[in-house]
């Protein structure tokens, strides 16, 4: 599956859920969603293809919002945003 295809799915679910979703263009390295819950939560994720990995600056990136207390996820499937949006503690 394409990455766009992906991240499509993921969007999708999250709005779904209520969640406010930003995925316009952002520096390099920043994760490829933004989104911001009805329940306060923020939540960004990285998108790849099956089989990818983040680059260097991407898991920077991650880090460093994890570091602020935002949830940072990397995804290579749109399955797993399930857990996520019903699951807080999912990691």
């Amino acid at each position: 599956m394409r990455e766009s295809a992906i991240q499509s799915a993921i969007v999708k679910k999250l709005k779904k859920a209520g969640y406010l979703v930003n995925t316009l263009g952002a520096p390099a390295g920043f994760p490829d969603i933004r989104s911001w819950g009805p329940d306060g939560r923020a939540i960004v994720i990285e998108v790849k293809r099956k089989g990818k990995k983040p680059t260097e600056l991407q898991e920077i990136y991650l880090q460093k919002f994890r570091d602020r207390g935002y949830e940072a996820y990397f995804l290579d499937n749109s399955k797993e945003i399930d857990k996520i949006i019903l699951n807080k503690s999912y990691k």
